[in-house]
């Protein structure tokens, strides 16, 4: 079993070591037998609101992870506010780049979690939808693009294609939701993070086809393609990494998961903050694949993700 690094001390003065562009949401999350059919109701045994949003879980995740973290987000002037930014305040997490929309309600995700541990998820936007590019220009002007700069699909194109532009270093991209961005910001993201539907979609964004190919040959086909490196996360059964030296196979932990909600974002967080401490690809997605294992052990979603000093579970 391994650890998670020992947090800074209180009131330390820090630089940032990863910067979270991204959605923050309250997340809505009941829990079901299964999840329902097309025209189903079902009767719910439980209903949860909590922080959530993939940009506020990718930060989360870094900073529990050991990283000094600046979240870059927008919120609406609501009473659901302070519950989105509630985990990241205690966390001490930046929230001085985080924008107040008058009039436009906090996102909000509405999430059903079966008895499998599965879930289905809708997104409102709410306030993430308002992020501009010109948000982002704000933000960097006044320094607040720092470290690695992790990126989702969550806001608005415009945002992330300006963030990317302006990253000073290193940008990890995570292209889920899929949405259309310029081939620039997909051959900029050092690594790409995807799923084995996002990869195919990813392809086709960069002007390949991914009909008939398995998941290892599309990554060969993304790196091709000109991403400098990725990775395709496999679920229970690991993942791919792949750059100029090839492509490998991280294995997953062994674990019996409780609720799966936001396993991914914690992946995400967790692969930005190694990377930002000089960790290698390989060692970053290793450390993440316990990272999220042991996000799954729990029910919830940024409340499920270990704390700094857990001990995580081993790789299979």
């Amino acid at each position: 079993m391994s650890s998670l690094p020992p947090p800074a001390s209180p009131g330390s003065a820090r630089s940032i070591d990863v910067t979270v562009v991204g959605s923050t949401n309250v997340d809505v999350t009941a829990t079901v037998p299964r999840l329902p059919g097309r025209g189903e109701t079902l009767l719910g045994t439980s209903l949860v609101s909590s922080p959530g949003g993939k940009g506020a879980n990718q930060a989360l995740a870094a900073s529990r992870a050991g990283a000094s973290v600046c979240f870059v987000g927008a919120v609406g002037d609501d009473d659901a506010a302070p519950t989105a930014l509630c985990h990241l305040r205690a966390d001490g997490v930046d929230l001085s780049t985080v924008l107040t929309r008058e009039g436009v309600p906090t996102g909000t995700a509405l999430i059903w979690v079966d008895d499998s541990a599965e879930n289905s998820i809708v997104v409102v936007p709410g306030a993430n939808g308002s992020l501009t590019a010109a948000d982002v220009d704000t933000v960097a002007d006044g320094g607040g693009l720092e470290g690695v700069v992790v990126l989702q699909g969550e806001i608005p194109a415009e945002a992330v294609t300006r963030a990317a532009e302006l990253a000073p270093g290193r940008v990890v991209m995570n292209l889920a939701p899929v949405i259309e961005v310029p081939t620039r910001v997909l051959t900029a993201a050092d690594p790409l993070i995807v799923n084995e539907h996002e990869g195919a979609e990813a392809l086709r964004l960069l002007g390949g086809s991914p009909e008939g190919l398995g998941e290892e040959a599309t990554v060969a086909a993304l790196l091709a393609a000109g991403v400098p490196s990725l990775v395709m996360t496999l679920g229970a059964r690991g993942a791919f990494v792949a750059d100029a030296s090839g492509v490998r196979t991280v294995p997953a932990a062994r674990v019996r998961a409780v609720d799966t909600t936001g396993a991914g974002d914690a992946f995400v967080g967790a692969v930005a903050a190694r990377l930002a401490a000089g960790a290698g690809l390989d060692e970053a997605t290793s450390y993440a694949a316990r990272f999220a294992a042991g996000a799954v052990l729990a029910a919830g979603t940024q409340s499920s993700y270990p704390q700094r000093g857990a001990t995580l579970p081993e790789l299979r």
